[in-house]
């Protein structure tokens, strides 16, 4: 009995084959690109939720730990409120806008002040309580962030600290000046006047440029004095802050900044000698003083501040300093 043969398969093949259509775009839109969007826009959702929660969370946990008695959590705590608002500040209007949320600025602001009643105060303690003012400095709330700051810059404090707690006073007033918003605080003007009268140079220089920052007359009274201070950088300070807001009564003091600039050597003049500050009151003498008030300066004194200027512009041995020079004079000769 013989086996039955296979069949061909080929054989039950028909013909011709029905030809092959490519999918069409509507179809793979459909299929594929439509469900996409849906869980693209359900995950942006959750995001941003989770952001926003999450956001919240982060700062406040973070404020615990800058509460907590051990040093490595106190920093670890400082840390991340540093990067929160670098991040947020990066991100823009699109951030969570932590410089104008009240909340974690209160928090902020009553840890500083807990600080500053501490009976003894570390090395460590010092440090986060400067670390606490710049962060103070970064938010649009002067009625929370002001009054631990003045406290800070008190007399008796340590000296850092009420640095640091000066120039968080100017970063804040300078920013809402730019977005107009200026900012006036009860006991602020005091707070300044005291520290601009202090025995410390350092602390005198900080206040005459913070008081530049407030174009109100008790400021530029208080300036105008500062102009005969003994120390160098304070009454140059005093002249440019008053010539912030336009006013030229520092016009001695420009003159005697620009003198002893122009004889400064090239050694001083890279920040490596002993004058090196002198090379930046020269720079900020040329520009933005001279050049802001170059139309309110008298014939006379603009003819001075010429010839005081001509030389530096021609022959000083920075390059920088040159060009600022010859911007100082340009705005000088347009103003006659």
């Amino acid at each position: 009995m013989s086996s039955a043969e296979p069949e061909n398969p080929s054989a039950q093949l028909p013909d011709e084959l029905p030809p092959v259509q490519p999918p069409s775009a509507g179809f793979i839109i459909q299929l594929f690109v439509v469900p996409g969007l849906i869980v693209l826009a359900i995950v942006a959702v959750y995001v941003m939720f989770g952001k926003l929660a999450t956001g919240e969370q982060d700062w406040k946990s973070q404020i615990i730990e800058l509460r907590h008695p051990n040093e490595h959590r106190r920093w670890r705590g400082a840390t991340g409120i540093a990067q929160i608002l670098k991040a947020d500040q990066e991100i823009g209007i699109a951030g969570q806008r932590l410089s104008e949320n009240r909340e974690f600025a209160q928090a902020l602001a009553e840890l500083m002040t807990d600080e500053l009643k501490r009976s003894t105060q570390s090395e460590s303690d010092l440090k986060i309580q400067a670390y606490l003012e710049r962060a103070l400095g970064l938010f649009d709330l002067p009625d929370i962030a002001l009054p631990p700051l003045e406290l800070a810059m008190r007399p008796g404090r340590d000296r850092d600290v009420r640095k640091n707690a000066i120039l968080a006073v100017a970063v804040m007033s300078d920013r809402m000046a730019a977005k107009k918003q200026p900012v006036s605080e009860p006991g602020l003007s005091d707070e300044l006047i005291q520290a601009s009268r202090d025995d410390d140079p350092l602390i005198r220089q900080l206040s005459a440029y913070t008081l530049g920052l407030f174009p109100e007359e008790w400021s530029a009274s208080r300036l105008e004095v500062m102009l005969g201070d003994g120390d160098f950088c304070t009454r140059s300070n005093a002249a440019f802050a008053l010539a912030r807001q336009h006013d030229v009564r520092g016009y001695g003091v420009l003159t005697e900044v620009l003198k002893k600039g122009a004889q400064s050597p090239a050694t001083e003049a890279e920040g490596k000698g002993p004058d090196s500050e002198l090379l930046v009151a020269l720079k900020n003498c040329l520009s933005p003083a001279i050049e802001t008030c170059a139309a309110k300066f008298s014939p006379e004194q603009r003819g001075e501040l010429t010839s005081l200027i001509t030389p530096i512009a021609e022959r000083h041995d920075l390059v920088r300093i040159r060009v600022d020079a010859r911007a100082a004079l340009n705005a000088l000769r347009a103003a006659r």
